[in-house]
């Protein structure tokens, strides 16, 4: 009687053992690598897929904010995106908590959390903006405060600081550094004719935390400001290279317009002279044309007497007469 009754128990056993491992091994695995990215105020989980799986699955992502013991939140779900942006439903001060899962068809895995996350004490501040004006061999240096995604960068870091690097170009090795600077906008006085390049951080004096570095911006000294010298030397050279040039064009156009219109005057007998009707007429006949002198042939028959008309059609002892009208 005894050893059956162990037997049957035996059996239940086996089968509630059984049961479980069945259980257990149809759960759906959970997602991996769950990870916060969060850059100025912004906030955004990320996971990797459950490992060794490779059917298609959706995903379900939530928060909760820890400072008022509120209840989870939903934000993304029944989605295959593997990240999910929760920025817009964050507070500058809050301090949260994520979890996500994976869900197939009903089936869901268990819950992934993530570490509490302080939002103004762990998010990363990104890199402040930088501008350089140069004026002679002075350089200013202008920086803007990182741009926050949900609140403005004073009012949440009131007390920050500026990291200043700088470096002749090509000579990074040997970089000059300013620390705790607080104006927004620093002039240096720099060597001249020299190419230069700046780096800046932001560091905060509430949680001392330090932002990304800036992009390293370059800019030269210009050439002219900085050495007036030169610039008085070319003028110079320019004056006295242009000036007897212009002298001399003036020159050789004035003995070009003397030449055609000269300044000598005729005598006043000379001009009245030539004025006089009588006198234009002579000089117009005298600047006339040549005539043409003209021939014509004239026969003289011999043997007649004075006043004795030669006889016609005679063509003996022909003479020429030159006449000219």
């Amino acid at each position: 009687m005894q050893s059956t009754v162990f037997t049957i128990l035996f059996v239940k056993l086996l089968c509630l053992t059984l049961h479980g491992m069945t259980a257990v091994l149809a759960e759906l695995p959970s997602p991996s690598n769950i990870r916060i990215t969060s850059v100025n105020m912004g906030l955004v989980l990320e996971w990797d897929p459950p490992q060794n799986h490779t059917e298609k699955l959706t995903y379900r992502s939530e928060y909760k904010w820890n400072s008022i013991r509120s209840s989870y939140q939903y934000v993304c779900w029944n989605t295959t995106a593997l990240y999910c942006d929760f920025t817009s439903h964050l507070n500058k001060f809050g301090v949260y908590t994520f979890q996500v899962r994976a869900e197939r068809e009903g089936e869901t895995s268990h819950w992934v959390e993530t570490k509490e996350f302080i939002m103004d004490e762990h998010t990363t501040l990104g890199p402040p903006s930088v501008t350089l004006v140069s004026s002679g061999a002075n350089i200013e240096v202008s920086i803007e405060d990182p741009v926050l995604k949900i609140s403005e960068f004073k009012e949440i870091y009131n007390h920050a600081t500026f990291n200043i690097t700088y470096w002749k170009e090509g000579q990074e090795k040997r970089a000059k550094r300013m620390t705790g600077i607080q104006l927004h906008k620093v002039v240096l006085e720099l060597e001249q004719w020299t190419r230069y390049c700046f780096q800046v951080w932001v560091v905060t004096e509430r949680f001392f935390k330090q932002s990304q570095p800036s992009n390293v911006t370059c800019v030269s000294t210009p050439k002219g400001k900085d050495r007036p010298w030169v610039m008085a030397l070319v003028m110079f050279v320019v004056m006295a290279v242009s000036v007897p040039l212009v002298v001399l064009a003036f020159w050789h156009c004035y003995r070009v317009v003397s030449f055609l219109r000269p300044k000598v005057k005729l005598p006043g007998h000379f001009t009245v002279y030539l004025l006089d009707p009588q006198c234009s007429s002579i000089l117009a006949l005298q600047s006339s044309p040549q005539p043409d002198e003209v021939y014509h042939e004239v026969s003289i028959m011999p043997g007649g007497t004075d006043g004795e008309r030669p006889p016609s059609g005679g063509r003996n002892n022909i003479m020429h007469i030159n006449q000219t009208d």
